[in-house]
């Protein structure tokens, strides 16, 4: 299983008529972080989600620290649809 950290953020956009979610995942500091590593991590997430919930969606893997930190209340959803 990927080690991540507890920082994520859900990105809602629309694509055409169709909403679309990408989730935001940061890994956890010591985990190998380059390109191939991330993307077979990713899959790995998406596979989770879609195998927990039933939802199918992007994942984007950042490296630690790059997922925005909040003073308060961590935004954990950012809506980009109009």
């Amino acid at each position: 299983m990927v080690r991540l950290a507890p920082h994520y953020q859900i990105v809602l956009t629309r694509e055409g008529v169709l909403d679309a979610m990408t989730v935001e995942v940061e890994i956890a500091p010591g985990v190998p972080s380059d390109e191939d590593s991330l993307a077979g991590k990713g899959k790995e997430v998406q596979w989770s989600i879609k195998s927990l919930i039933g939802v199918t969606c992007d994942v984007d893997m950042k490296r630690p620290g790059e997922i925005p930190r909040s003073q308060g209340k961590a935004v954990r959803v950012r809506d980009l649809r109009k």
